[in-house]
């Protein structure tokens, strides 16, 4: 593959994942209303109603509406592009989402290794609403892939596997990992294709430690 190709790929990987932040969305559910704050964004809110997102994310997690996330990496070329994109989805999802579940609540992307897309939510719960539609047997699916629920760490993760390339036995790494962990009447919902949901987890504590200041 060339290099153009692989550069092509991450673009799409990016942005086509903005559509997963609406399946993040449907699983909350039943919200009371709490106050959330965070330390290291560029606009922190005080009041008791709002919860802003941070810049970065203990573990190497930046902001993908920044194009400075992207400074070195493969997508610099299009780090402008990716950033302006990301502004907008998040803006409306900042909109959207406190409206229609009547509490407040946030969204914002990031991005891993300059190449990895993550998508994040935070709002107020005490989780526990959060479940696949349907859930598969991996093991059972002669390498048809599935999708299964699993506790990791102080999170519990839907995990999809994809089928098998070489007909054989599923793939023992998820296609996509969707966490979520809930702390101090906060839950963050955090989803990715390539990265372990063990450091999505992490990712998630992290978080909410910033977020409840």
């Amino acid at each position: 593959m060339s290099t153009s190709t692989r550069r092509n790929s991450h673009v799409v990987a990016i942005l086509a994942g903005l559509v997963l932040l609406g399946l993040v969305a449907a699983f909350a559910i039943g919200l009371p209303k709490a106050t959330g704050d965070e330390g290291s964004a560029s606009s922190a809110s005080s009041t008791p109603d709002h919860i802003t997102m941070p810049d970065s994310i203990a573990g190497g997690f930046q902001a993908a509406d920044d194009a400075a996330s992207f400074a070195g990496g493969q997508l610099a070329g299009q780090a402008k592009q990716i950033a302006a994109q990301q502004q907008a989805a998040t803006a409306y999802a900042n909109k959207v989402l406190p409206q229609a579940l009547g509490a407040p609540a946030a969204s914002r992307s990031y991005v891993l290794h300059g190449t990895e897309a993550v998508f994040v939510q935070v709002f107020t719960s005490d989780g526990g609403a959060f479940a696949p539609s349907s859930l598969s047997d991996p093991a059972a699916s002669n390498g048809g892939g599935g999708r299964t629920m699993k506790a990791v760490g102080d999170g519990v993760c839907i995990l999809t596997y994809g089928q098998s390339q070489s007909g054989g036995a599923a793939p023992t790494t998820p296609s996509d990992s969707q966490c979520q962990v809930s702390k101090d009447g906060l839950t963050a919902q955090i989803e990715a294709g390539a990265v372990s949901p063990e450091d999505l987890v992490k990712a998630a504590d992290a978080l909410l430690a910033q977020v409840n200041g």
